[in-house]
């Protein structure tokens, strides 16, 4: 009868020792396992573009970016683990991830960099278990040209006529036309040179367009009548301050003798 009750309670100890164990492997197994795929965490964000002029002093606009590549690096290794493109909204999702640390990261200009180079732009994250971790609204920079917009600079340029017979400062007006084939410059944000160059149509009229957000410089040359032997510049300024503004210099008049 003794014998039994001993074997009873030993069986049972067996028993306890062998959950034991089996949690311990289970706690270990699961502590062990490396960056990547067959876990319940997951990472998740937006990727939202800024575009700036060349110059990074005036923001055209925001708006989601769209099938834009995000990178994933399982722990401390270089290679890619995974990647996925961003959506209409610019969001991108990493589902399914271990407990572990992670590099996410995109490709952006760097306004502190020469030209419009893409260079990457790292974030990295400590994920825990069943962790569910939004990054938020993340910003990548991209470089427009200045005809790379939506607005618009147009205007008239009319030609005063003067008498051949006539001189400064008794000048006759002879008629007023439109100036065709008339050259025309446009200069974004005070630039050195300029930055188009444009001729008049028949009814001289002129226009610059798909223009971003800026201050421009429209001008053209007009002969100087009181006897000089230089063109002189007749300037307008302008300010776009959004996208499909539109603005309507005018006649503008230049000379000739």
């Amino acid at each position: 009868m003794r014998l039994k009750i001993m074997t009873a309670k030993r069986r049972k100890n067996f028993k306890t020792l062998m959950v034991s164990t089996l949690a311990v492997a289970i706690l270990m197994t699961s502590c062990e396992q490396p960056e990547g795929y067959g876990g319940t965490s997951t990472i998740k964000g937006k990727l939202e573009t800024s575009f700036y002029n060349e110059e990074y002093s005036v923001l055209v606009n925001k708006e989601p970016a769209v099938d834009e590549e995000v990178f994933l690096l399982f722990g401390d290794s270089e290679n890619v683990g995974d990647k996925v493109e961003t959506s209409a909204t610019g969001s991108f999702e990493f589902a399914f991830l271990n407990p572990g640390q992670y590099t996410i990261y995109f490709t952006s200009e760097d306004s502190a960099k020469y030209g419009n180079a893409e260079y990457p732009v790292n974030m990295q994250i400590e994920l825990k278990a069943g962790e569910d971790f939004d990054l938020g609204t993340l910003q990548r920079y991209e470089t427009v040209d200045f005809d790379d917009g939506s607005a618009r600079i147009y205007g008239v340029i009319r030609l005063i006529n003067y008498k051949n017979t006539s001189e400064w400062p008794f000048l006759e007006v002879k008629d007023t036309s439109y100036a065709q084939e008339h050259e025309v410059y446009l200069v974004y944000n005070n630039r050195e040179f300029y930055d188009e160059r444009i001729r008049t149509s028949y009814d001289g009229y002129f226009e610059f367009s798909n223009l971003i957000p800026g201050e421009y410089e429209i001008f053209t040359y007009s002969e100087d009548v009181t006897g000089g032997t230089e063109d002189i510049p007749v300037i307008k300024t302008v300010t776009i301050t959004e996208e499909n503004q539109e603005v309507d210099l005018g006649e503008i008049f230049i000379e000739q003798l």
